[in-house]
């Protein structure tokens, strides 16, 4: 079949626009053309950033502590003292919370070292506010009843501190670590020094009345006073301390008491001078 002549091009007005009409009518839809007044589902999406965390700083007392922490655990005590006083000189903020970060090991470690002088005078500049927190309260009662030679005391309160610290609203368990280690080792020097002071004093003491000096069941007692050298006499009771080098002066009270162990204490301590 013959094809026709082509079509003539639009001449006239008319043409011109019937072509255009035709042309857009016949003219396809994308479909991936959007509308441009609907937004995108991933633009609806999009969330803005969160706001940036504000860090909170430490100051001086927490950012010595894990240095004071890591000397309690090898329990080296002086160095532990030199630090803690250090930071005690220079901190500013002498009167917030933080602080018994720093001032309780520091007294806990004269307590260890025997000093009590000085573990009074760090208890006595505590400002009030500190020392009415119930952590610092039980501690400063600990450290009273050691200087003022209530030696009958100072296992109870220990335990008591030990208590404070274990309890679930306790904020700072790192610092509750430190404690308790500090606790035990202040409490075994406290029971060597007992040892020797008592092997000084008596030539043997009755098993019920070495348990409140130690603070120890029988059960608990007999093996450490056995590792002091200690004998026990099962017969009767009896404790015989292990004999010193340097003889005893001390004539010791006729009614052996609780109250005797600070006679001897201060007895002992005149020889050694």
């Amino acid at each position: 079949m013959a094809n026709g002549p082509p079509t003539p091009p639009p001449t006239t007005d008319v043409e011109i626009q019937d072509e255009a009409r035709m042309s857009d009518a016949a003219a396809p839809t994308s479909p991936f053309v959007e509308s441009s007044d609907q937004p995108s589902e991933a633009s609806s999406s999009i969330q803005p950033p969160p706001p940036p965390q504000s860090v909170q700083q430490q100051d001086s007392y927490q950012l010595i502590f894990p240095k004071i922490a890591e000397l309690a655990s090898q329990k080296q005590w002086l160095e532990l003292i030199h630090v803690a006083e250090i930071t005690e000189i220079n901190a500013v903020n002498d009167r917030g919370m933080s602080r018994l970060y720093v001032i309780v090991p520091l007294i806990l470690a004269y307590l260890i070292q025997n000093d009590i002088r000085i573990a009074k005078l760090v208890v006595e500049r505590i400002p009030l506010e500190i020392r009415m927190n119930p952590l610092m309260r039980n501690l400063r009662s600990l450290t009273t009843a050691y200087s003022t030679g209530a030696y009958e005391q100072i296992f109870s309160k220990a335990n008591t501190l030990l208590n404070v610290i274990s309890q679930p609203d306790f904020q700072q368990p790192e610092l509750a670590q430190v404690i308790s280690i500090m606790i035990d080792s202040f409490l075994s020097s406290f029971r060597d020094r007992t040892f020797l002071l008592l092997s000084r004093a008596y030539t043997s003491l009755p098993l019920a009345l070495a348990e409140m000096y130690f603070g120890l069941s029988a059960n608990e007692l007999l093996p450490v006073a056995s590792r002091q050298g200690w004998e026990y006499d099962t017969s009767t009771q009896i404790l015989k301390p292990a004999s010193t080098i340097q003889p005893s002066l001390i004539i010791a009270p006729v009614a052996s008491s609780l109250g005797n162990l600070q006679f001897v204490a201060q007895s002992v301590s005149q020889l050694e001078m």
